[in-house]
């Protein structure tokens, strides 16, 4: 859940489900989402591949993902995966709220 940002989530390829508060829809290629901060929401990408577009505003919340992921000028390491703890501590520190495991 985002404190400080509202969301735009284009699917541009695939299919996902998309869960906003305790609404569950179904989206296909040029499905489009509103999700305004405050109301928790997450996302499952039910194809093979997807290609999306997400828009934050305001900016901010890519400082959750600089500080949580790593520098992807730089070959990835195998068998990286991102630390939860780091992701938590991150998510707090950029205004985010992680409310508990995926769907």
């Amino acid at each position: 859940m985002h404190t400080r940002e509202d969301e735009i989530f284009m699917l541009i390829k695939g299919t996902a489900l998309l869960w906003l508060g305790e609404e569950q829809m179904e989206l296909s290629e040029g499905g489009i989402v509103y999700l305004p901060k405050n109301i928790p929401h997450g996302y499952r990408i039910t194809s093979d591949t997807a290609d999306l577009l997400m828009i934050a505003t305001p900016a901010g919340i890519e400082g959750m993902f600089r500080q949580a992921g790593r520098d992807v000028t730089a070959p990835r390491p195998e068998g990286f995966a991102i630390d939860p703890v780091t992701l938590a501590e991150a998510a707090e520190q950029h205004g985010q709220v992680i409310l508990g495991p995926p769907r």
